[in-house]
């Protein structure tokens, strides 16, 4: 429908509205009239104008020329989009969103939630990764899916041996199991006051990172801790044997009990790093801390990378490969919103599902050192 066609509805509807009307506002019709006339006539003029250049043309007075220009591409957004990053904290904020904003978030979350702009999903897991050194080393699938995988537990047959001259070896035989990777919910809410909620989107998606980094951080790591605690060959979990004391000797029996390792890592709070492994000496009276100054690390011992790890308890020091524990995110780290109208308080969860195993049970070890008794 082009412009003359809406004048001449429009029209008609203002007769209309007269005839049926008794309290239509006069003034403003009057006007709206007027108005839509002199546009009429404007917009007539100029197609007579048009026609009549046609005519001369047509007639020999000149050519046309037709200009083709290329269609605009469309526009398609994602996740990773900056309108998609703007609209998804605008949604948040309850904010009026731009054209180009509401494309963005429209498309993005078509089939889906509204799910975390990559910037801040990324930012997220950085964070998470430097809060807790095991969740930067242990190998994360983000699948979106559930997921199986594959358990070493045993060499049955076929392990190197002595064998006599032309003789072979037994096949090898291996004991592996399937473990499925479902996932476990991790939820973290905090609630914002509605005047609290004045702030900008750059405060808001700040604020959000920082707690949602925070408390699901410690949540995933204490599940991965514990699930290497489960997963650990039993006979790789020891004590020392005086109490408060830890030896050289226990800590190199305790690296001993390690199979199948690349990258090996010490993991231990700040106070156990300090109170047993920094001041630790050789049968020999030397020290076997070497301080570093590589970010992430403490130190190093025995060849390996010493790291701050509060979700290990005090007094325990775990060293293996964290490449050995796979972790699946059934569904990666989002943010919901909901509104409280009673508390005028809004509402913002962090969730996120997942779960994890350690596919081989003689990757990790543990010692604990005896306090008290």
């Amino acid at each position: 429908m082009n412009r003359l066609e809406e004048i001449n509805i429009r029209l008609s509807e203002i007769a209309k509205e007269l005839e049926t009307n008794e309290n239509a506002d006069l003034t403003a019709l009057e006007k709206e009239v007027r108005e839509l006339k002199e546009e009429r006539k404007t917009l007539l003029d100029a197609k007579q104008k048009r026609d009549q250049l046609r005519k001369d043309i047509a007639n020999g007075a000149g050519e046309i020329l037709k200009r083709f220009e290329e269609p605009k591409k469309e526009k398609r957004y994602d996740a990773s989009s900056p309108e998609y990053r703007s609209a998804f904290l605008k949604d948040l904020l309850g904010q009026e969103m731009t054209k180009e904003e509401r494309a963005a978030f429209v498309h993005t979350t078509a089939n889906t939630n509204a799910v975390l702009p990559t910037t801040m999903l990324n930012t997220i897991w950085d964070l998470v990764s430097k809060r807790h050194a095991i969740m930067g080393d242990i190998t994360i699938y983000r699948t979106g899916t559930i997921l199986e995988v594959v358990k070493h537990t045993a060499i049955a047959q076929g392990a190197a041996k002595t064998v006599a001259e032309n003789a072979a070896n037994d096949d090898e035989q291996n004991t592996f199991v399937k473990v499925t990777l479902s996932g476990k919910d991790f939820s973290k809410h905090v609630d914002i006051s509605y005047a609290m909620q004045r702030m900008s989107i750059d405060a808001l998606e700040q604020y959000l990172i920082d707690e949602i980094s925070a408390s699901l951080g410690d949540a995933l790591a204490g599940d991965v801790i514990a699930q290497i605690g489960t997963d650990m060959t039993g006979g790789n979990k020891v004590n020392s044997a005086a109490n408060s004391t830890l030896t050289f000797k226990e800590l190199a029996a305790l690296f001993g009990k390690l199979k199948r390792v690349g990258t090996v890592s010490v993991y231990a709070t700040r106070a156990t790093i300090y109170n047993y492994l920094v001041g630790m000496v050789d049968t020999t009276g030397r020290p076997v801390f070497q301080p570093s100054a590589q970010a992430g690390q403490m130190g190093v011992i025995l060849g390996a990378q010493i790291k701050e790890e509060d979700s290990v308890a005090d007094n325990v020091i775990l060293v293996g490969d964290g490449r050995r524990f796979v972790y699946n995110m059934v569904q990666d780290i989002m943010i919901e919103n909901d509104r409280d109208i009673k508390k005028h308080v809004t509402t913002y969860s962090g969730y996120a599902r997942g779960s994890g195993a350690l596919i081989d049970p003689d990757s990790f070890a543990q010692l604990t050192v005896t306090v008290g008794g």
